[in-house]
């Protein structure tokens, strides 16, 4: 077709060419275009002369625009211009479908959502071509309802490339019809409905292609029946970096076989029966009962390990255990049988066992047949407990000192409460105190009682029915002033003042060393002793030492202890002995360790270091030394 327009590119808004917000709806302009047209490539070659008519199996992504501008004399345009091409839903131009600037009003409800523009200049016959979607993506036509790909027209306007927007001057598709004004998108050719592609026919049949129905189901007669394959891959492109790809069953039955990505685990949301055997070479975890028909086999191929079923989970496991080397069964914890418990081999039990009903015996108790204990064996001087604090002793005959005592038996043996008491015969008879059994005189011990919250918790037996006292335990203790002792410093940082000092709630004396010098200074409490003649070993804590600061800094003050030997070899200690400090009175418990030479009779040497500054203080209160002695005939 050809139209003939006077001016092109003029800057008069008022020209026959625009269609502008004027609303010049029946002043069309009249632009020359000789042989205008648009190919819409969505395949790619025209097919002509034969029977079949093949689709293209990949379609091109733009869309090719040929065109050839004249002027009103009908000469061609070789000056550089600008077309501006836009999508719309309907062939009539509106006055609002561009903005006062001149720019398409991409807010129009006929605007299409695309629009492109092109600076170029014609050849030496004005013709032109352009690729539309080159700049600005075409839409998607695949995702554009049928309402709008039957609807989508095309608008071209062409101005100077130097003219404002404004200048854009439309190219009217019908200038004898007001309301259109743009050319349609219709099919070329080879873009027609194909009766094959790539030469096969829709259908069920070997080599045809499916259809798929609403809702974009395959029928069942197109769903094929297997696959050659060895492997089918779900998320073949592993776009899925988080949460589930999903086998589903039944769009309303939702019944999924899963792999959880971010917690690398299979899943089922429903029971799972297993027809033929289930093995799992990691662990097994089930967050339900589990079930079984027949029995559950632990350790199977019989290797040579522990077998083991675990209760709880990290933060609390409890065990029950089949040891292989010892060939017996392991609780971890407390085991309650409500019903009988029968023992055809060895029952070993490690810590306290309760029997709330009769507990019967065929066999010894560590050798002993307990048929032939008589009540009088069992109970003899025997300490239980009353009600509250209260102790019950049993009746019984003992021998203390070459006398022998008919005790009658006693109850409401009150002692204290939230302690350990310890209960004993001496001479002047039944003693219960919370310091200990004597080191200084004969005694008989009986028990020793733990107390808490208003009741006992805890007897001890301490009964010895037969006996050689040959040996016997002895606390030694040191009191400040220490016997035998001697004081020194080391002649630097030595500027204090040690006393000797009175704790009236501990009824304790205790050394106190302190200095007003803002660096730390130290002095030594030397304490001298000497093994006595009938000494054998040391036991317990070899030594406890009392100690108080006036600052928990050990930049302000400091406890350091050293021990010699009969030697006058320093001794390894093992315990708290170096930088002690504490604002209340505790107790270090240390013993030797290495091979220190004793000597019975011989003197050895306990360094107390203290040390303080800027008028904090260093306190040392009891020394205890526990050993054991030879009695002497």
């Amino acid at each position: 077709m050809r139209i003939d327009d006077s001016n092109i590119g003029s800057n008069s808004r008022t020209q026959k060419g625009y269609k502008g917000d004027k609303g010049l709806k029946g002043e069309k302009g009249i632009i020359n275009i000789f042989s205008l047209f648009c190919l819409f490539s969505l395949f790619c070659l025209f097919s002509f002369g034969s029977s079949i008519a093949y689709a293209k199996t990949t379609a091109p992504t733009k869309l090719v625009y040929n065109g050839h501008l004249l002027d009103s004399s009908g000469d061609a345009v070789t000056t550089e211009v600008s077309v501006r091409f836009s999508f719309w839903k309907s062939s009539d131009y509106l006055t609002g479908d561009v903005t006062s600037t001149g720019a398409i009003d991409i807010g129009a409800s006929n605007y299409g959502s695309w629009n492109e523009a092109f600076t170029l200049t014609p050849n030496s016959d004005g013709y032109f071509t352009v690729d539309l979607g080159t700049g600005s993506a075409l839409p998607d036509f695949s995702s554009l309802s049928d309402a709008v790909l039957t609807s989508l027209h095309l608008q071209v306007e062409v101005k100077a490339s130097s003219a404002a927007n404004t200048s854009y001057e439309l190219l009217d598709k019908n200038t004898s019809n007001a309301s259109i004004d743009r050319a349609p998108l219709l099919s070329v050719p080879f873009a027609l409905n194909a009766n094959l592609l790539d030469g096969r026919d829709t259908g069920t049949a070997s080599g045809s292609i499916p259809v798929l129905e609403t809702g974009g189901l395959l029928s069942l007669g197109a769903v094929p029946g297997g696959t050659n394959k060895d492997t089918f891959t779900l998320d073949n492109d592993n776009s899925v970096s988080a949460g589930e790809v999903s086998l589903q069953f039944g769009a309303n039955l939702l019944k999924k076989f899963s792999y959880d990505v971010t917690n690398s685990t299979f899943s089922f949301n429903d029971a799972v029966r297993v027809g033929g055997a289930l093995t799992a070479t990691g662990g097994f975890t089930a967050s339900g009962t589990i079930a079984t028909e027949s029995g559950v086999v632990i350790n199977r191929e019989n290797a040579a390990k522990d077998s083991v079923m675990v209760f709880g989970n990290s933060l609390g496991q409890e065990t029950f255990k089949f040891l292989n080397t010892e060939h017996e069964f392991e609780l971890s914890d407390d085991v309650r049988i409500t019903g009988n418990l029968s023992s055809s081999g060895i029952l070993a039990v490690e810590s306290n066992a309760v029997v709330g009903g009769t507990l019967t015996v065929g066999g010894l108790i560590n050798g002993v047949d307990i048929t032939t204990l008589t009540s009088d064996n069992d109970v003899h001087l025997k300490i239980s407990s009353g009600a509250g604090l209260n102790l019950t002793v049993a009746s019984g005959d003992y021998r203390l000192g070459g006398s022998v005592t008919a005790y009658a038996g006693s109850s409401n043996n009150v002692i204290a409460d939230d302690d350990t008491s310890y209960v004993f015969f001496e001479t002047g008879g039944l003693v219960t105190n919370t310091t200990g059994f004597p080191t200084d005189h004969m005694y008989i011990p009986l028990a020793t009682v733990l107390t808490a919250g208003g009741s006992v918790s805890t007897i001890t037996d301490k009964r010895v029915f037969n006996s050689a006292d040959t040996e016997r335990t002895v606390t030694r203790i040191f009191t400040p002033e220490f016997e035998g002792v001697s004081y020194q410093g080391d002649e630097s940082n030595n500027v204090g003042q040690l006393v000797l000092n009175h704790s009236g709630g501990n009824l304790m004396n205790s050394y106190q060393w302190s200095s007003s010098r803002s660096t730390l200074q130290d002095f030594d409490v030397l304490l001298n002793f000497t093994l006595p003649e009938d000494f054998v070993r040391w036991t317990g804590n070899h030594m406890t030492v009392s100690y108080k600061s006036s600052s928990s800094n050990q930049a302000d003050n400091t406890l350091d202890i050293a021990v010699f030997d009969s030697a006058n070899n320093s001794v390894t200690l093992t315990g708290d002995s170096s930088s002690l400090v504490s604002t209340g009175w505790t107790t270090t418990a240390i013993t030797w360790s290495g091979t220190p030479t004793w000597t019975a009779g011989s003197g050895s040497l306990i360094r107390l270091r203290l040390s303080a500054k800027s008028d904090e203080s260093m306190h040392v209160g009891k020394v205890k030394l526990r050993y054991v002695e030879l009695l002497s005939e």
